[in-house]
């Protein structure tokens, strides 16, 4: 008999097709594993069951009538709660908007999946604003890591990593601005697709900044799933004018064909870095893998631009997020600053120093890390490196100032790839010594998501999939 809580996407919408599951009975096996699992982690901070249930029978009987109902016909999703879903509420992570009426419409990116035949069900838990590695905030209280509670699933898409993880839900809906979906993927043993910027459209976006920074993206346990998400969710809407083209290809169908012989650069430090010797073990091993797969892998020591000033970039990277943040909200905070979190008030108080100097060093930076990131690409097809320098950290979220002084910045491998604009990709890469899941990321150049989820689908072939041990049971 098939897992229901741990069966792919892929495998779920399959049996959907050949009705042999109904959507009512995999709807009623989703809400009845939230019900018992989530009381472990707290990763879903709203659920509309009774309207779950009736989108599913509904659905049920278009299936039955012989209507297309697309490729995720079926399928029970959850949505980040910096994303509008139209029924749910959108607290944005924050106790400053918890209580808001739910969304009167959909996101781009969840009409699409609506569209595909998903069903949403509810809403993942966040930080205020995205604004965190770990995920906690006074509205909904701290998210736990399905394979160890006492640590954090990451952040800033934590619920939606969790909530994968558990075996609550087969897909989940994320975001990444700094590592925010490849984080938390890899802190959970799951797979997370930072895809092109501009691959999955925004809109309508609150700040034309974001745009700069963030993609949207989905979450997921196999590659598979990833590549079923991106085929759904890419392609231009004119809402955002900076999204990209339909890539005029299926996702999904590139993962089989045969890969040709690749120059693959593995990057251990980036110049900044001081990873675990466990993190290295799992770099060296898919790295051992690669090779062992016909392509051409070669050690680069190529540190980021500015290293030797380590950690003044991600500082600037951080105050001008935060500055950016603040614009975001800034009536309901000039009104009612006493309602958000207090840490993350004075996240965005101390923004308000960020000076025109202090912008225009930002941008000459990106312009130097774009370079840095086409020269690496002139030599190579492929960058492999760590995705997090450490294992998941405590739920309650990092020492900081410790991360910085063992040089272990929890975005240390990951900003960059915002800032540049290229897809990149975490998935499981084995056990570490402390029971917690261990990660690889690959990096593809501009536009090649193809690529970079063709080469993470053969590495998952020899790397496998990861059920966390206390929730490896179906119910």
């Amino acid at each position: 008999m098939t897992d229901l809580s741990f069966a792919s996407a892929t495998e779920l919408t399959a049996l959907i097709r050949r009705r042999e599951l109904s959507p009512t009975e995999l709807m009623r096996h989703t809400l009845d594993r939230i019900s018992v699992a989530d009381a472990t982690i707290n990763s879903v901070v709203a659920l509309d069951p009774e309207g779950a249930l009736t989108e599913a029978a509904a659905l049920e009987q278009r299936i039955i009538r012989g209507d297309n109902a697309g490729p995720l016909a079926g399928l029970p999703i959850l949505v980040k709660d910096l994303e509008d879903a139209e029924g749910l509420p959108t607290a944005r992570g924050t106790r400053a908007y918890q209580g808001r009426p739910p969304a009167a419409h959909d996101s781009i990116h969840v009409a699409r999946l609506r569209a595909a035949g998903a069903l949403v069900i509810g809403k993942t838990n966040t930080p205020p604003l995205g604004a965190a590695v770990h995920t906690t905030n006074d509205a909904f209280g701290t998210t736990r890591n399905p394979w160890n509670p006492e640590r954090t699933p990451g952040g800033s898409s934590g619920g939606a990593a969790a909530a994968v993880a558990a075996g609550l839900v087969a897909l989940a809906t994320a975001g990444d601005g700094g590592g925010s979906t490849r984080i938390p993927a890899a802190l959970c043993g799951v797979v997370g697709l930072k895809p092109s910027r501009g691959r999955i459209p925004h809109g309508p976006v609150r700040m034309p900044i974001w745009p700069q920074h963030a993609c949207l993206s989905g979450m997921a346990r196999t590659v598979r799933d990833t590549a079923l998400h991106l085929d759904v969710a890419a392609g231009h809407h004119p809402a955002d004018p900076n999204s990209l083209p339909a890539p005029g290809l299926s996702y999904r169908d590139t993962l089989d064909k045969p890969l040709p012989a690749l120059r693959v650069g593995v990057l251990r430090t980036l110049g900044i870095a001081a990873p675990r010797p466990e993190i290295l073990r799992a770099l060296d091993h898919a790295a051992a893998l690669l090779r062992g797969q016909g392509h051409d892998v070669r050690d680069d020591e190529s540190a980021l631009p500015g290293a030797d000033d380590f950690p003044a970039p991600f500082q600037l990277r951080q105050r001008v997020l935060a500055y950016a943040r603040l614009l975001d909200v800034l009536d309901d905070f000039t009104t009612r600053r006493d309602t958000f979190e207090p840490w993350f008030a004075d996240l965005l108080d101390a923004s308000r120093s960020l000076t025109p100097a202090d912008l225009a060093a930002y941008w000459a930076h990106r312009a130097r890390l774009d370079q840095w990131a086409a020269d690496l690409f002139d030599r190579y097809d492929l960058l492999l490196m760590p995705t997090t320098p450490t294992t998941a950290w405590p739920a309650e979220g990092p020492d900081v100032a410790a991360a910085v002084h063992e040089r272990v910045l929890p975005i240390s491998y990951t900003a960059v790839f915002n800032d540049t604009g290229h897809p990149a990709v975490s998935i499981p890469s084995g056990i570490a010594p402390d029971g917690l899941p261990l990660a690889v990321q690959l990096i593809a150049a501009h536009h090649r998501d193809d690529l970079a989820l063709a080469v993470a689908h053969a590495l998952e072939k020899s790397l496998g999939t990861q059920r966390p041990l206390i929730f490896r049971a179906a119910r």
